[in-house]
């Protein structure tokens, strides 16, 4: 999850710079904390599934692990949330976006 970070902060940083449009600051915000609790929510848990002896990579397990396995699922719903707020950025950016004509990277 550490390169799609990168990516998104990629993304973030060379938009205004490439296009000269600025992106909705506030929804980048909120998608950066959805996206870091969503990815943490889902994998921490499985720290707790290890010490209490899940195998790993099986289609069934049984009932006892069932307790942080869903709020693993929750906490990748909660990604997948960010990332369709992340495509809304993406449509905002490229269709309302305040025009800067000092961000362009060429003019500096």
């Amino acid at each position: 999850m550490g390169a799609v970070f990168a990516i998104f902060a990629a993304w973030y940083y060379w938009i205004p710079k490439i296009t000269g449009l600025e992106y909705p600051e506030i929804l980048g915000k909120l998608h950066f904390w959805l996206f870091f609790f969503g990815v943490n929510i889902t994998f921490f848990p499985m720290h707790f599934l290890g010490l209490a002896g899940m195998p790993r990579r099986i289609p069934d397990y049984p009932d006892a692990f069932s307790g942080w396995n869903s709020i693993a699922s929750f906490g990748s719903y909660v990604s997948a949330l960010s990332s369709i707020l992340f495509l809304y950025i993406i449509y905002l950016t490229l269709t309302t976006g305040d025009r800067k004509s000092s961000k362009f990277f060429w003019s500096r």
